[in-house]
């Protein structure tokens, strides 16, 4: 309930900053998809059976694609345009959160809440060290674009930050996969969350805003803080079932 109370506020903030390039994003449609996709994916978390994953994500592109066919505006490209950004925030916040959900339903050993417990530790510790030593020794930009602040330097400290972080929940959480799997596990789910992360800064460069809202006290928003495991949770997930 938590993890899809968190993603349907990352999803709102995302179809806001949408609305404010004057696309088509109705709010209602959007997040009424939203709730649909975790749902598929949480009846897949109780029954193990895809087809929930399969006819959710259907309703979900039919929904979207319908209402852009329903309702196309004069400016064709500019409809499909925003059809098309809309379709993504969904897709991407239902799996990133949904992809949480079936972390923590995983019941080999550890237990399932350490499986996010070592997500949650490369993303931020990773998120942490590319902040502080991008500032500090970064000189060559990583995206200058999308987003000026990031740095070559500043991902290399992210990976290695990540690793200290893994292997640090590895051997808190009695982890019994062999431990070479974290120098594969942290830098994937940094280099995932940096591609969140600039994704994220995309929309809101092209907003013209900062943050994506003033909802957390000194993090900006809910997409601000949560960008950067909308991408890596899913792989974590994917990993965890057809690699170890």
């Amino acid at each position: 309930i938590m993890v899809a109370a968190l993603m349907m506020m990352v999803l709102l903030e995302w179809l806001q900053l949408i609305n404010g390039l004057k696309q088509a994003a109705p709010m209602i449609l959007g997040m009424t998809m939203g709730v649909v996709q975790l749902i598929g994916i949480y009846a897949y978390a109780v029954s193990s059976d895809g087809k929930y994953l399969f006819l959710t994500t259907m309703l979900v592109v039919i929904g979207i694609n319908g209402y852009g066919l329903i309702n196309l505006a004069h400016d064709i490209k500019q409809r499909s345009t925003g059809n098309g950004t809309m379709l993504m925030a969904i897709l991407v916040c239902g799996w990133g959160g949904g992809s949480m959900i079936l972390l923590r339903e995983l019941s080999f050993q550890p237990d399932g809440r350490f499986w996010v417990i070592l997500l949650l530790a490369i993303t931020w510790l990773g998120d942490t060290g590319a902040m502080h030593f991008g500032r500090w020794i970064g000189k060559h930009k990583l995206a200058p674009i999308i987003s000026p602040k990031k740095t070559i330097e500043g991902l290399i400290a992210a990976v290695l930050c990540g690793l200290a972080g893994g292997f640090g929940a590895y051997f808190a959480c009695g982890f019994t996969m062999p431990w070479w799997h974290i120098l594969i596990i942290a830098p994937v789910i940094v280099v995932l969350a940096h591609v969140g992360d600039l994704t994220a800064s995309m929309v809101k460069r092209a907003a013209r805003v900062k943050d994506s809202s003033k909802r957390i006290p000194g993090h900006g928003g809910y997409l601000d803080r949560f960008d950067n495991v909308l991408l890596s949770a899913p792989f974590l997930y994917l990993y965890s079932q057809y690699l170890i």
